[in-house]
């Protein structure tokens, strides 16, 4: 297929109006999820009054209608964030003013300048997520679009609109090779490749660094990935997979909290003398999904750290910023060690209890203490009780209300999840005057074996306690394996392998859903660490194993690159126009060698007007056949590109032309 010159600037055929719509209305498809209701319903306000006016001749807004509505357009993108600057309001923004730029386009370069806009709306989803479906449905939009744009340049109706969207899928593929050197050499920016996705959190599950009951059940059953995790060497036993996050200490019976700010200090600063490492360190690297919070996942406990990190003073690593996008970092972890340290503030702080919430809770922790005065003895009373009671370990606890939640769940409901289990061993514990904390984060994980990372999801979140005992110094203690060893032996698949059924009702289902999930999370993975995680030190790694090590062989591949593929694809177009002719073209010519032969050649810039009337002057008889043959081609060639068979028409008469 050839394509000829620009139509002229004519008005929009409804056929082009309707595939502009469809277009626009797939790339705005992805923002609906976080644009407010009243952008969203604007923009199908828009497109519909704009679809109206094709099919049914409605009248286009004037200047003082447009103007009022892009008045009504900021005003509710400004009520809507406060503001109209920064990534979500413009993205907003855009979106709305691109349906009603759809209500001023009448021709051809007002639909080219709403496609590139369209272009800019596309690519502003990848601000909000870059997952492999979403970028198979974003090239989908892209190639539509281009389509569209092409489909301008026909200037009829009446062509099909699957040669441009052919025409538009060439294009990509003439570009790939380009866009692969360019992503594999250009150097790359500090931060992620398409800038982080927005703070808004919306949408975002996993831990918070707050525990009330229930708010860790709530994420029992969610398959969602917290992060990945590669271990250079053996993967510890799951009993181990303890992985460290946020640290609470205050409580007002019901809600725990990290209370006041603790200090953060640089790997190797004061505090590590604490921290004694027993036996060999386990290295790993994490690729962490984004959680919008400001701390780090890492296997208790970490003693090496990621570059630009910090740690509080209970071990937590925590960073400047959040965590909003994607992140990969390395670290160092002693599954087996000594933590001491305990000064006068922290053992007040690991004390704390209010006065009046939960007092069956606390009077039985004293009740203990009166007992017994070994605290590791008490310890151990504390899970046998949790042990040979009728205690349950549960996905759906049932609610608890009021301040004395835990005096319910102790002496009443028994049933709960982890939360529970940790929240009521600490007031049982401090009530009995053992300094103790909770520590969030998450337990085991799952092996892939396709990519051979550890998988751990939202549904491992979990909650334990640290002791402290005076000979030992601070001591994990999970009450939840008293009540459900197989939880933190088998991790939560062996929890829920009884309560689901798996995609068949099987075992057979069950093995084959967990193959194809699999199949997917290591695709997943090998996207996120190639593509999303492709950044300075990655590239530097890839390169330097090409033997492109220094800026100067880096700066020479791109140039060498480059043009080794612009001279590919100009001989391809080279050839292509030598070997795939335009048909009306090369009829015409043979037309004119067939003239040349009887001594009337076509002269040099001579327009096929002026030969037309040069030829029937010297050949008087040919005057009805050369008068039909000029007229044909200069309607396929100069005017609306003609319908297959016209071409063909033309093809047979030159073909029967015998001059």
């Amino acid at each position: 297929m050839t394509w000829r010159q620009a139509a002229p600037d004519l008005p929009l055929t409804p056929a082009t109006i309707r595939l502009l719509l469809v277009a626009l209305a797939m790339s705005l498809a992805p923002h609906v999820t976080h644009l407010p209701a009243v952008i969203t319903m604007m923009c199908l306000a828009f497109g519909l009054w704009r679809l109206r006016v094709t099919t049914h001749g409605w009248p286009l807004p004037g200047k003082i209608a447009r103007l009022v509505l892009t008045l009504v357009v900021l005003a509710a993108v400004f009520f809507s964030y406060g503001t109209i600057v920064g990534p979500d309001p413009g993205t907003a923004l855009l979106a709305a003013m691109l349906g009603l730029k759809l209500l001023e386009t009448r021709r051809p370069r007002d639909a080219a300048l709403v496609i590139v806009l369209g272009y800019f709306l596309t690519v502003s989803n990848v601000l909000y997520s870059q997952s492999i479906p979403l970028a198979m449905y974003l090239l989908l939009v892209l190639l539509l679009l281009t389509a569209t744009l092409l489909r301008l340049n026909q200037g009829t109706a009446a062509a099909p609109w699957g040669g441009a969207l052919r025409l538009s899928g060439r294009l990509f593929l003439q570009a790939l090779p380009i866009m692969i050197v360019m992503f594999l050499l250009f150097p790359r920016l500090p931060g992620p490749l398409w800038g982080s996705p927005q703070d808004g959190g919306s949408g975002t599950t996993g831990l918070n660094d707050e525990m009330t009951p229930g708010s860790i059940s709530n994420l029992g059953q969610s398959d969602a990935i917290a992060f990945r995790v590669r271990f250079d060497g053996t993967i510890p036993d799951n009993t181990l997979l303890y992985w460290r996050g946020p640290i609470l200490w205050h409580t007002d019976g019901k809600r725990w909290t990290a209370g006041t700010a603790r200090p953060r200090v640089p790997a190797g600063s004061r505090g590590d003398r604490n921290l004694t490492p027993i036996g060999r360190a386990v290295r790993y690297q994490v690729t962490l999904e984004p959680h919008r919070h400001n701390w780090l996942y890492a296997l208790d406990m970490p003693t090496t750290l990621p570059p630009g990190s910090l740690r509080t003073i209970d071990y937590q690593v925590v960073t400047p910023q959040p965590v909003n996008s994607l992140m990969r970092y390395e670290m160092a972890s002693h599954t087996h060690y000594r933590l001491r340290g305990l000064d006068e503030g922290e053992r007040r702080r690991a004390l704390q209890l209010p006065p009046q919430a939960n007092p069956r809770t606390q009077a039985l922790g004293r009740q203990w203490r009166r007992e017994m005065d070994d605290d590791a003895a008490l310890v151990q009373r504390a899970l046998d009780f949790f042990h040979e009671e009728s205690f349950f370990y549960t996905l759906q606890p049932p609610l608890l209300a009021g301040d004395d939640s835990m005096d319910q769940f102790l002496f009443s409901t028994r049933r709960g999840f982890c939360e529970h289990y940790a929240a009521s061993f600490t007031l049982l514990m401090r009530a009995a005057g053992i300094p103790t904390r909770i520590v969030t984060g998450y337990q085991g994980g799952e092996l892939n074996p396709v990519d051979g990372y550890l998988v751990v999801r939202q549904r491992d979140a979990h909650a334990w306690t640290e002791v402290w005992l005076e000979e030992r110094g601070w001591v994990r203690i999970d009450p939840t394996a008293a009540v459900a060893p197989q939880r933190i032996e088998k991790g939560m698949d062996g929890v829920l392998e009884d309560s689901r059924s798996g995609v068949f009702g099987s075992a057979l289902g069950n093995s084959l859903w967990r193959q194809l999930r699999n199949g997917l999370d290591a695709l997943d993975n090998t996207w996120n660490q190639w593509v999303l995680g492709y950044q300075a030190t990655l590239q530097n790694q890839v390169l330097s194993s090409l033997g492109l090590s220094t800026w100067q062989a880096r700066v020479l591949a791109i140039v060498v690159g480059l043009g080794a593929l612009f001279t590919v694809l100009a001989w391809l177009l080279l050839r292509q126009h030598g070997v795939r002719q335009d048909p009306v073209t090369a009829a015409y010519r043979r037309f004119c060698d067939k003239l040349a032969r009887r001594g009337l050649a076509r002269r040099p810039a001579e327009g096929p007007v002026d030969y037309a009337d040069r030829v029937i002057r010297g050949r008087p008889d040919l005057t009805m056949e050369v008068e039909e043959i000029n007229r044909l081609y200069i309607a396929l060639q100069y005017g609306a590109r003609g319908a297959p068979a016209a071409v063909r028409r033309f093809s047979r008469m030159v073909r029967g032309f015998r001059p």
